[in-house]
């Protein structure tokens, strides 16, 4: 029955996990107005104000929607007296980095062109919160003039 409820609680943990980074992906940072934080990664891939506001649009309804998942996994979790070790916690969160990419690379296909996709998913891979509250994988030290390409 332990191994039954840890089982549970490590699928609770991994979807709400899953949920947060794809929100954290989506949309960031919401002191500062999504059009402007995503202007120079639009710019780089020479999107038309259409395809910027398509992907504007579903970056919010993925967040909206992570939101929402997120919220009921926090409810059930307070039911359960079994909390993942930190160990654990690491371990689904790495496991399903891949996932939470591949979701936001599938839906964003259907706006956008494969090489595109895989451009801004890479953008946003690189510009997310880190797994410790971070400020993404560049730890606040791109002082650039913000004219560096995406690829560096």
């Amino acid at each position: 029955m332990m191994q039954f409820k840890r089982t549970i609680l490590a699928a609770v943990m991994t979807v709400t996990l899953a949920s947060a980074a794809v929100g954290t992906y989506a949309l960031g940072n919401r002191t500062v107005d999504p059009a402007e934080r995503m202007s120079y990664i639009f710019t780089q891939l020479n999107l038309t104000e259409s395809q910027q506001t398509e992907v504007l649009d579903l970056l919010a309804t993925i967040s909206a929607e992570q939101r929402t998942l997120m919220q009921a996994q926090r409810e059930a979790m307070r039911d359960t007296d079994i909390r993942p070790t930190h160990e654990e916690k690491k371990a689904l969160r790495d496991s399903h980095r891949a996932t939470q990419i591949q979701v936001i690379t599938d839906r964003m296909n259907t706006l956008l062109t494969p090489d595109v996709t895989a451009a801004l998913v890479t953008y946003l891979d690189a510009h997310r919160g880190g797994d410790e509250g971070g400020r993404g994988k560049h730890q606040g030290n791109n002082q650039g003039n913000g004219q560096d390409s995406i690829e560096n």
